[in-house]
């Protein structure tokens, strides 16, 4: 009698494992299927022309010191330019600020076409200078 309730006790054992195991096979099944992948962020790029070597006050800009990369298209600073050519197309540029390697190359850190790095560059409206 003993060894029948062995034997039973030993199938029910198995039986209660196979079942707990087969319920939590299920659920982490469930799991994996509704959970969602993260859709990848979609990243548009615009080129922008940096500065290929450091730029210092006075210095006149030339393609050879200017490249175009590859840049997200939602943090563009403001007055980049997106091409070398319409950087000079209008004539040359000096430079105002120093620019750092692979830096933006910005509107603000340069004088107009054609234009001068002198003292009145550096004035802000209305103020004079004495030499």
């Amino acid at each position: 009698m003993i060894g029948i309730a062995a034997v039973f006790g030993a199938i029910s054992i198995f039986a209660a494992d196979f079942w707990v195991k087969s319920q939590a096979k299920a659920d982490s099944e469930e799991k994996t299927a509704s959970i969602a992948m993260p859709a990848e962020p979609k990243v548009e790029f615009k080129t922008i022309v940096v500065a290929n070597a450091p730029l210092r006050y006075g210095m006149q800009l030339d393609k050879a010191q200017l490249n175009e990369i590859p840049w997200p298209q939602d943090s563009l600073p403001q007055g980049a330019f997106t091409s070398v050519d319409e950087l000079l197309k209008q004539g040359s540029r000096v430079v105002l600020s120093p620019i750092e390697i692979n830096e933006p190359v910005l509107l603000t850190k340069l004088s107009g076409p054609n234009g001068r790095a002198t003292l009145s560059n550096m004035l802000s409206p209305g103020m004079r200078a004495v030499t």
